[in-house]
């Protein structure tokens, strides 16, 4: 039950409008805010639909999902970035630097109580199943040159559709331009066209559990 998180579907939901806001580098501070703009980004998206079907636990459950992957699967101090309007995180990108996309054990257990406070062991136990499902599959398709990973990239629902998650991407293809690294994320096949105005190219279809729609594998040449 270790493997319990959801973290490399992608929710993007804009136009091309273009913004002028502060993307910088998240700190642990930022977790609390970045949590529950990542909770409402994600709150009706597949397959956190799937894992947990029933709306009011789903509530309680991805703020403690995402709070624990922040502090300790993709710790924010690593390479995630949030983007700032006046002061408020309007959305982030959670990035894992080459060769830490798969957290060891020991950290993913720490994700745990968090769960169980939160839905209770009863509940607790099907989430933990249906999660480490979906996990399996991400994991066997991923590549193991070294990238940098976009694990998880949400914007505020009242931000969405203003460039947010754009200007996201950008920073960190920059960052990942000046040390020379590829890049890679899985994404819905929707958004295909979105990852393709950055370089990414598709590299594979990923089959997810039953009714969970398929994800996609995508990959950006280093620069």
């Amino acid at each position: 039950p270790g493997c319990v998180l959801i973290t490399s579907v992608l929710a993007v939901k804009e136009d091309s409008a273009g913004i002028d806001r502060t993307v910088r580098s998240a700190s642990r501070a930022d977790v609390p805010e970045l949590t529950a703009v990542l909770s409402r980004a994600f709150a009706n998206e597949p397959p956190f639909t799937w894992v947990q079907p029933d709306d009011a636990l789903r509530a309680r459950a991805q703020p403690a999902m995402f709070h624990g992957a922040l502090r300790y699967v993709y710790p924010v101090e690593r390479g995630t970035e949030v983007l700032l309007d006046t002061g408020a995180i309007l959305g982030g990108a959670i990035w894992a630097p080459p060769g830490s996309w798969k957290a060891p054990p020991w950290q993913r257990l720490r994700v745990i109580p968090g769960l169980i406070t939160a839905l209770g062991i009863r509940h607790f136990r099907q989430y933990a199943q249906r999660g480490k499902a979906v996990e399996d599959a991400l994991h066997r398709a991923h590549p193991s040159d070294p990238h940098w990973y976009l694990a998880m990239l949400g914007t505020d629902p009242q931000a969405q559709g203003k460039g947010v998650g754009s200007a996201l991407v950008r920073s960190g293809l920059e960052r990942c331009d000046r040390d020379g690294e590829h890049a890679y994320l899985e994404c819905l096949e929707p958004l295909v066209p979105y990852y393709e105005r950055f370089g990414f190219e598709i590299t594979g279809e990923i089959e997810m559990p039953e009714e969970v729609p398929d994800q996609v594998s995508m990959w950006r040449a280093r620069r």
